[in-house]
C-alpha cells in the first residue's frame, strides 16, 4: 500500500513553481538579450562573476547552464513527492457540470501538426515568439547601427553587412530549439517525468523543435551563401579557419541536418523506418561539426546535451547484457507473448513501455513495446506482446518460433536460445486513469496491450481493497481479423478477483471489421451482426496456443535495474556527480588558461573529452556503486522472481522443454459484452449512449490506435463535453506508442 505524507502536495507545488521560474529564467535570456538595457546588465554581470573559473561568459552560465541544472535537480525531489500525495476524493455535486482540463484536451483536431491541445499551442507559440522576437529585434537594431555608422575605408557595403548580420542572428536563433530538442528524446528525462508528458507528445515536441532548428539553419545557410561572395573569397568556403567561425564544418553540419530532416518526414519514416532510424544517428555528425563550426556557442546548449548523453550512457549500461525469456506463448492471431524476469525492487506502471533490441535481427534497431502486465501481480516479471506487422516485428516473430526452419517438420522449436536486450521501463508514472470512476478504453489491434495492463491493474487494486478506484470500464476493441480477439483471453478476471462483477463492471464491445462467415448452429442466429461475446468466444476462439517454458531456474538472467527512470536516489546521484564533474573539469581547464590558447578545432575536441569524462568518469562510478549494491541484493531478488514465475521453469534436474505445449482455449470466458461482425464502430451512437449512461460524471477516455481512430474519438469527446445539452465530461487521453 502507498505511504502518503502530510503536506506533500504543498511542497510539490512549491517545487513546481521553482522549476517553472527557472525555465522562464532560461527563456528570458533570449527575450532580454535584444534589449539594450538588458545587454548592459549582462555586461555588468560578466564583470562581477568570476571569469577565471567559468570562462568569459559568466552571465551566460548563470542564465543558460544553471537553470536546466536547477530544474533537473529539483525534478527528482518532485518525482518522489508525487507518489506521496494522497489522491483527492472524486466528488461532483448534482447541480455542477463536470469539467475537463483545458490544457490537456484536444482543441484543434485536424491540422498539419496533428491534434493539438492548449498546452501544445502555448508551447509552439512561446517558442516561435521568442525565436522571432530575438531574431527580428537583433537584426533591426543592428541594421540601424550600420545605417548610422560613418563609412570607413575598406568597409564592405552596408547591404552586405546587414545580410551578414541577418545570417549571424538566424544561426543564434536556431540555438533556442536546438537546446530544447534534446530533452524529449532523453527517455529517462527528469523533465518529462516530473511534468508527466507522455511518450507520444514528447516525440511530437522533439519533431517540432527539430523542424524549427533545421529550417532556421537552412535560412542561415542560404543567407550565408548570398552574402559570402561579396565579403570573402569563395576559396575560403573550403578552408578550415582555426580562429572564430569555421565555415566548412558548418556546411557539413547543415548537410547532416537536411538528411535527418528528409528521412524523418512521415512518409519516409513509416515506409522506410530502418532508413530513418540509421540516418537519425547523424545527429552525432551534426553535433561534432556544429562544435567545429562555432564552439563558442556550446555554452547555450551544453546542459541538455549533457543530460541526453547521460541518459544514453545509463541506457547502455542497462542493456549491455542479454536477458532471458521466462516464457513464450504464440497466440492464434500470431501475436507472441514474452515474459522477462525483473529485479524485485524495479518499479513500473501499467502504462509503462520498454525498448527492445533483438541483436540477431538488428544490432542497432530499438523498438518500443507497451507493457501488458500489472506491477501488482506479485510475479516479478514483465510481459509484452509482439504482433508481426512490419518488417522488424515479422523478423522477430520468425526468429522466435523459427517457422521457416520447422514448418516442414510440423513442429515449432523452443525459442530460448533467442536473446533480447531491454531498456526501461519508461512512461507515465501518475496512474492518472485511477482518478476516474468510469473508464472508456478504445483500442485498435495490438493497441489493446496497454489496456490489458490497466484491466489487470484495476482488478488487483480492487483485490487489495484500495479506495477510489474505477468501478465501471468499457473496452471498445476494433480488429480486422477475428483471431485478433484472442488477446482479450490472455486475462481471466475471475482468476485475479473472483466475483469481480460485485466491485467493477467490465464490458467488452468488440468489432471485427472484415467479413466473417458465421457458423450456423441452434444457439446462434447467423443473420445477426451482433453476437454475445461469451458465445462468440466459445464458437470461434477455441483454438490452441503454443506455450514454451523457459530456461532452468539457476540460469535465468533478469533485467538490469540501472534504468534512467529507476531508483530516484541513484539516478539523482548520477546526475549530480555528472554535473559537478563537468563544472569542475571545465573550471580547472579555464583556470589553467589552456582553453584560451587552443584553436576552435581543439576546443571542440576538448568539449567532447569533457563531456565524456563528466558522463563516464564522474557519473559512471555512481552507476557502478548502484550495480554493486544491486548485485548484493540479487540472490534474494532472483529467488523471489523464480518462486513466483508463471509458467514455472524447470529446475536443474529436469529436462529442458524441447517441443511445444498445446493449450486449448477455455470453453468459457469471464468477459461480458458483445461482438459486432463485419462493421466498424459508429462513434456518434456509441458516445451518445455513453453520455446518457454517465450523465453528470467525469469519464476517462483512453485511446490506443491509428490516428484516424484517435481523431474520431477525440471529436466525439469534444462534442459531448462542450454541448449545452450534455452533462458529462469525457477526458480524452492518447496512449499511442507510435513513432
Amino acid at each position: 500500500m502507498a505511504t502518503y505524507v502530510k503536506g506533500a502536495s504543498q511542497v510539490s507545488l512549491a517545487l513546481q513553481v521553482l522549476m517553472g521560474l527557472a525555465f522562464i529564467w532560461w527563456w528570458m535570456f533570449w527575450f532580454l538579450q535584444p534589449i539594450e538595457t538588458a545587454r548592459n546588465w549582462l555586461r555588468n554581470a560578466d564583470a562581477h562573476i568570476s571569469q577565471d573559473f567559468l570562462g568569459t561568459r559568466g552571465s551566460t552560465w548563470l542564465l543558460q547552464v544553471l537553470p536546466f541544472m536547477v530544474i533537473a535537480f529539483l525534478s527528482y525531489f518532485a518525482i518522489v513527492l508525487k507518489n506521496k500525495i494522497k489522491p483527492s476524493v472524486r466528488n461532483v455535486s448534482a447541480d455542477q457540470k463536470p469539467k475537463v482540463s483545458i490544457w490537456s484536451q484536444p482543441i484543434i483536431l485536424k491540422s498539419p501538426l496533428g491534434m493539438l491541445t492548449l498546452a501544445d499551442i502555448v508551447f509552439l507559440l512561446v517558442n516561435v515568439f521568442v525565436i522571432a522576437f530575438y531574431f527580428i529585434k537583433m537584426s533591426v537594431d543592428r541594421s540601424k547601427t550600420i545605417d548610422n555608422a560613418k563609412p570607413k575605408k575598406g568597409d564592405h557595403s552596408k547591404g552586405a553587412q546587414k545580410l551578414e548580420n541577418i545570417g549571424v542572428y538566424l544561426g543564434k536563433a536556431a540555438l533556442i530549439p536546438f537546446a530544447l530538442l534534446w530533452i524529449p528524446v532523453s527517455r529517462g528525462s527528469p523533465f518529462l517525468r516530473v511534468t508527466g508528458v507522455p511518450f507520444e507528445r514528447a516525440v511530437k515536441y522533439h519533431t517540432w523543435l527539430g523542424l524549427m532548428c533545421v529550417w532556421i539553419l537552412v535560412a542561415h545557410g542560404l543567407v550565408f551563401f548570398a552574402y559570402f561572395p561579396s565579403i570573402h573569397h569563395t576559396s575560403e568556403l573550403w578552408r578550415w579557419q582555426h580562429k572564430g567561425i569555421a565555415f566548412f564544418p558548418g556546411i557539413i553540419a547543415l548537410a547532416a541536418g537536411l538528411v535527418m530532416l528528409v528521412t524523418a518526414l512521415e512518409k519516409v519514416r513509416r515506409n522506410h523506418f530502418n532508413l530513418f532510424f540509421l540516418t537519425h544517428h547523424l545527429y552525432l555528425v551534426f553535433l561534432l561539426f556544429f562544435l567545429f563550426h562555432c564552439v563558442s556557442q556550446m555554452v547555450y546548449v551544453v546542459t541538455p546535451i549533457l543530460l541526453f548523453f547521460l541518459d544514453r550512457f545509463i541506457r547502455l549500461m542497462q542493456s549491455r547484457k542479454s536477458v532471458d525469456i521466462l516464457s513464450t506463448k504464440v497466440l492464434p492471431s500470431g501475436a507472441i507473448e514474452l515474459k522477462f524476469a525483473k529485479p524485485g525492487n524495479m518499479e513500473y506502471n501499467a502504462l509503462s513501455f520498454m525498448y527492445v533490441l533483438a541483436p540477431s535481427i538488428s544490432k542497432f534497431e530499438w523498438h518500443p513495446f507497451s507493457v501488458a502486465s500489472s506491477p501488482l501481480d506479485g510475479t516479478n516479471q514483465i510481459c509484452i506482446y509482439i504482433k508481426p506487422l512490419g518488417t522488424y516485428t515479422k523478423d522477430v516473430h520468425d526468429a522466435l518460433i523459427d517457422t521457416k526452419h520447422h514448418k516442414e517438420a510440423g513442429k515449432l522449436k523452443c525459442p530460448f536460445g533467442f536473446k533480447l536486450q531491454l531498456e526501461g521501463p519508461y512512461g507515465d508514472e501518475s496512474n492518472f486513469y485511477l482518478k476516474y470512476n468510469s473508464l472508456i478504453l478504445v483500442a485498435g489491434g495490438i493497441g489493446v496491450t496497454p489496456f490489458l495492463a490497466i484491466l489487470k491493474d484495476v482488478l488487483h487494486r480492487h483485490k487489495l481493497r484500495q479506495e477510489n478506484l474505477p468501478n465501471s470500464i468499457h473496452l471498445i476493441f476494433c480488429v480486422r481479423n477475428q483471431k485478433d480477439l484472442c488477446l482479450l483471453d490472455t486475462i481471466n478476471p475471475s482468476e485475479i478477483l473472483p466475483n469481480h462483477e460485485d466491485l467493477v463492471q467490465i464490458s467488452i464491445h468488440a468489432f471485427v471489421t472484415s467479413k466473417v462467415e458465421l457458423i450456423k448452429d441452434e444457439e446462434l442466429n447467423s443473420s445477426e451482426a451482433i453476437v454475445p461475446y461469451q458465445h462468440y468466444n466459445y464458437t470461434y476462439m477455441n483454438e490452441p496456443t503454443k506455450q514454451y517454458t523457459g530456461p532452468t531456474l539457476e540460469a535465468v538472467r533478469e533485467m538490469s535495474i540501472l534504468a534512467g527512470a529507476g531508483d530516484n536516489k541513484w539516478v539523482a546521484a548520477t546526475f549530480f556527480a555528472t554535473m559537478i564533474g563537468y563544472i569542475v573539469i571545465f573550471g580547472i581547464i579555464n583556470v589553467t588558461g589552456a582553453y584560451a590558447k587552443l584553436t576552435n578545432y581543439n576546443r571542440a575536441l576538448l568539449y567532447c573529452v569533457v563531456l565524456f569524462l563528466s558522463v563516464v568518469g564522474c557519473g559512471g562510478p555512481v552507476l557502478m556503486l548502484w550495480a554493486h549494491f544491486q548485485k548484493r541484493r540479487s540472490p534474494q531478488s532472483k529467488a523471489q522472481v523464480l518462486a513466483n514465475s508463471f509458467p514455472p521453469s524447470p529446475d536443474k534436474h529436469s529436462k529442458s522443454s524441447e517441443g511445444d505445449i498445446e493449450l486449448r482455449a477455455s470453453e468459457h470466458t469471464s468477459w461480458e459484452g458483445e461482438v459486432s461482425l463485419g462493421k466498424r464502430p459508429d462513434w456518434k451512437v456509441l458516445f451518445a449512449d455513453m453520455a446518457r449512461q454517465y450523465e453528470g460524471k467525469n469519464v476517462g477516455v483512453l485511446v490506443s490506435g491509428a490516428s484516424k481512430m484517435q481523431e474520431d474519438v477525440a471529436t466525439e469527446c469534444k462534442n459531448h463535453t462542450n454541448s449545452n445539452n450534455s452533462n458529462v465530461a469525457f477526458h480524452y487521453h492518447s496512449v499511442s506508442f507510435e513513432l
